[in-house]
């Protein structure tokens, strides 16, 4: 019998949700003996892994399934004849990348008796290994919605007690899948795309593998998405023959300038805020509506995009004589229409390398780096396929020019900020819904009841939808915001401080909401990113004899996705954590007061006042440095402070060359007032600040003083700095006395003036704390 492509990627989806089901309901491993005989099948067929009649059982119960289309699903470990049987066999090898053992041995084992049931995930992030120390961190079982920071020391549960949450868990998935009755008996892409993202809603700490002695570091979902992904290509006969594939990685261009492009002035403040938030929405759509371009062309699911976020995405395309065709001409109708709506402030470039089985399963460092090289090298030549006249100059019709972003328009609005603006006013007074992509122009579904429900990028229509049920088109892909319930799960941290109304507050607003007792209403800017990244996927995972250790696509796309959650989830709640602290009586609807203008892939920009920008990078550090669990992965950072009257597309930019004066001569540090932190020294700087706002702010030692004291050291290097500490003595000594109630003070300014260590930089560390102090304690000017 012949099956569709959907029919097998389907297949793959769902070919080890028993393993699920098996650990929630150990109970029927009692009865292993009576289950090798039950005729699961009606035509017959031997489940040689007890986790393929969990799958059967699975698919029998819960979606009503029989016959071929439950066949498809759980036979992949039967040896036969059968193509789609091999087809998926050989994906969920390749994406094993090991050959596992069968969870079903532990029953056998008497002394490892439900293992298989008390293991837990572990990060693959304490695998990157180059040469510094690393933890080894579990993710506790819960769904992505619950997930939390993966925990040092996790004390594994008994086998009872772990039967428990497994059980809570599934059961819950189960529940979900109940109320849905179109995913029974029927594989069709809107039965896919909602099993997608209920399998990534539940399975994201759950391990695919629990084998003896191994530390599972890959889940149950990024297994069963890798396998639907390699299962669609592995359809396609020269794939299956030639045992090869194509990686595609594509790579979104001009993000910064394009968010940055509004220009500052008296008409675009009030609406400066909501500008810089839309377009940096739609760069996110926009990178989105790319990789599902070339993903519908070859007629695949979004398995096969393996990783997409930050302006770039890795897509797995089938190896066939028309693929690099059908990718060129996907890239250029693609480019040629962004060039149309955008001109040359957005596009995107592509790289396409050839991969064999093998090289695939490990995801060789060599083939990583093959197709970064190219890609680099396409940068190079990004507009080659949409230069024509057109290409040099734009026909302007009339004199008018967007108020926003200064480009000609018919009105004083050009149709991509007026675009921008709906999508802002969208994600403010929606919590949830669906983006929808339609590359057919066929969606006739229920929308937003909004003024703007569709954005045309010529050559895909983007809508909102309202619901899930209005997801009825066969041929659409869909993104899902805050917990939608169909399609690919997106965790935007697009947070921003809203009034009760849920009204964006600009700039000026949102500096009003850090107490005046934390000084100067100065604008800050928060520029982070990981740090060698390329060289972590590169190299950090190493191919070795270990199991455990080894390389592997899973292990990649898994730390891909580990990276997407810190920076488009746990980043929110890290912000929500510090405004509180910072002000517990915040009034703002959804309790931060920080705009976090971009987060994705590995970076961030966010803006605050700054007080709360200083002390929240530190948090930041903080919770990704116990997150990745691993010294061998750090983050870095700069911070630009501002008055809030100054455009922000300079302070960006600013902000941007703090960082990179972080990455010089050593990372993991941050870079603020010019002068270069080490992260691991950042904490105690910051308690020594908070010390000596303290003090002024008690008049234990006057502003004024601090103030001498830090004009006299500015700029000076150490030999310099020597020959002043005689007098910077005696200034304390006249103003602060080393008797009676102040001598504490006395001492520890002492000990803070004494204790700079040899070295230039020491200098400007405690130029830096001083400077500090004055900004945080800085009295309001009438």
């Amino acid at each position: 019998m012949s099956y569709t492509l959907l029919e097998i990627a389907y297949g793959a989806l769902l070919h080890d949700i028993g393993k699920f089901y098996q650990r929630a309901m150990p109970e029927l491993e009692l009865n292993q003996e009576a289950l090798s005989v039950v005729p699961f099948h009606k035509k017959g067929g031997y489940h040689s892994h007890l986790h393929a009649a969990y799958t059967s059982c699975f698919i029998d119960r819960y979606l009503s399934m029989s016959g071929d289309l439950e066949k498809i699903i759980s036979e992949h470990h039967i040896h036969s004849d059968e193509h789609v049987h091999e087809i998926i066999q050989r994906a969920d090898r390749i994406a094993s990348a090991i050959d596992r053992q069968d969870e079903e041995s532990d029953i056998k084992r008497k002394n490892k008796r439900g293992s298989f049931i008390t293991s837990r995930l572990h990060s693959v992030l304490s695998e990157v290994d180059f040469g510094k120390k690393r933890e080894d961190i579990i993710f506790p079982l819960s769904t992505l919605r619950q997930m939390n920071q993966p925990q040092k020391g996790y004390q594994l549960k008994n086998r009872e007690e772990s039967v428990k949450e497994y059980k809570q868990l599934f059961d819950q998935f189960v529940k979900e899948i109940q109320k849905d009755t179109s995913l029974n008996n029927k594989i069709d892409l809107y039965a896919y795309n909602r099993m997608y993202n209920l399998l990534n809603q539940y399975l994201v700490t759950v391990p695919a593998s629990t084998y003896e002695n191994d530390r599972p570091a890959v889940s149950l979902f990024d297994h069963l998405k890798l396998t639907s992904a390699i299962a669609s290509c592995l359809y396609d006969e020269t794939c299956f023959n030639e045992d090869k594939f194509y990686m595609l990685e594509l790579d979104v261009s001009g993000i910064q300038s394009f968010i940055y492009q509004v220009a500052q002035g008296s008409e675009t403040k009030p609406g400066l805020a909501r500008a810089l938030r839309g377009r940096s929405i739609l760069v996110g759509i926009i990178t989105n509506a790319v990789a599902y371009a070339f993903i519908n062309a070859f007629g695949l699911t979004q398995s096969n995009i393996l990783f997409n976020t930050g302006g770039g995405a890795l897509v797995l395309l089938p190896y066939s004589d028309n693929t690099e065709a059908i990718v060129d001409e996907v890239s250029k109708t693609v480019r040629q229409e962004l060039f149309k709506m955008f001109q040359t402030d957005i596009t995107f470039v592509d790289a396409l390398i050839e991969l064999t089985a093998d090289e695939l399963e490990s995801f060789q460092s060599d083939k990583a780096l093959e197709l970064k090289e190219k890609l680099g090298r396409n940068k190079m030549r990004k507009f080659y396929d949409v230069v024509d006249d057109s290409f040099f100059y734009e026909k302007i019709d009339n004199n008018q020019v967007c108020r926003l972003c200064g480009r000609p328009s018919a009105t004083n609005q050009c149709d991509v900020c007026a675009m921008a603006d709906d999508i802002s006013n969208i994600y403010t007074h929606f919590d949830s819904f669906g983006i929808v992509y339609d590359y057919n122009h066929k969606f006739k579904s229920q929308t937003l009841d909004i003024k703007r429900n569709k954005l045309e990028l010529k050559f895909v229509d983007v809508y909102f939808a309202s619901s899930v049920d209005a997801i009825i088109e066969p041929s659409v892909f869909v993104d899902s915001i805050n917990d939608f319930g169909i399609g690919a799960q997106k965790m935007l941290a697009n947070s921003v401080p809203l009034n009760d109304k849920r009204i964006q507050l600009n700039f000026e607003q949102i500096l009003e909401l850090t107490p005046r007792r934390f000084g100067d209403r100065k604008l800050a800017i928060l520029k982070m990113d990981v740090d060698n990244l390329g060289g972590i996927f590169a190299f950090g995972l190493k191919k070795t004899k270990e199991p455990k250790t080894q390389r592997s696509i899973s292990k990649y796309v898994t730390m891909s996705r580990l990276f997407e959650y810190f920076f488009g989830k746990e980043l929110v709640t890290i912000c929500e954590d510090v405004s509180n602290t910072i002000n517990p009586h915040l009034k703002t609807s959804n309790h931060t007061l920080f705009y976090i203008n971009y987060a994705g892939g590995d970076d961030l920009v966010i803006i605050g006042s700054a007080y709360a920008i200083v002390y929240l990078a530190l948090e930041i550090y903080k919770r990704f440095s116990e997150f990745a669990g691993n010294q061998n992965i750090t983050i870095s950072g700069g911070i630009h402070i501002q008055n809030e009257k100054k455009p922000i597309r300079f302070g960006i930019q600013q902000a941007d060359d703090a960082l990179e004066h972080s990455k010089s001569e050593g990372k993991n540090a941050i870079t603020l007032i010019d002068t270069k932190v080490r992260f691991p020294d950042y904490e105690k700087l910051l308690k020594e600040v908070d010390h000596l706002r303290r003090l002024i702010i008690h008049e234990e030692v006057s502003r004024t003083m601090i103030y001498n004291i830090m004009s006299n050291i500015s700029d000076k290097s150490y030999k310099e700095y020597v020959c002043l500490v005689p007098i910077l003595q005696y200034t304390l000594f006249r103003n602060i006395g080393r008797d009676g109630k102040k001598k504490n003070n006395y001492a520890w300014m002492l000990k803070l003036i004494n204790n700079v260590e040899q070295s230039d930089d020491s200098v400007k560390l405690l130029e830096l704390k001083l400077k500090l102090a004055l900004l945080f304690t800085r009295e309001e000017k009438n």
